[in-house]
């Protein structure tokens, strides 16, 4: 039995859809976890997690290279492969992501980031070890 591995999480179906065609071109078996629930309740997206777009393990690589390649501004939000240089592990977080701040002052510092792009900040915190770093460090 083939498993499976979690290659992007969208928002909503029609993003998931135009990643998923690309895939597909490219002989690449996706599978969308959450799609039809979020299609027909467009607001549960986030109390569920976002649609989670899953391929075999053996074509992950594969997939997050084509992904990468169709669409650069969509990989900055893939923090699911992204691991922390301090401590290896891959629970990472966008520092400018509203969505998943937790508390106040983390919701505040992530919108004054997403307004004030120019602010020399570091993109991602790992949550487990609490360390700040960009990907070209």
């Amino acid at each position: 039995m083939k498993t499976f591995r979690t290659v992007a999480i969208f928002v909503y179906p029609a993003e998931a859809q135009v990643i998923k065609g690309k895939l597909e071109s490219e002989n690449i078996k996706v599978f969308l976890r959450n799609e039809y629930t979020i299609a027909a309740e467009p607001f549960a997206s986030n109390a569920m997690g976002g649609i989670k777009m899953d391929v075999y393990v053996e074509d992950f690589i594969k997939a997050t290279a084509i992904i990468e390649k169709s669409d650069p501004e969509f990989t900055q939000t893939m923090t699911s492969s992204i691991k922390c240089p301090n401590c290896g592990k891959r629970s990472v977080r966008e520092q400018h992501d509203v969505n998943s701040a937790t508390g106040i002052p983390e919701i505040l510092r992530a919108a004054l980031y997403s307004i004030v792009p120019f602010i020399n900040h570091k993109n991602y915190k790992c949550m487990n070890c609490a360390t700040e770093f960009d990907l070209n460090d």
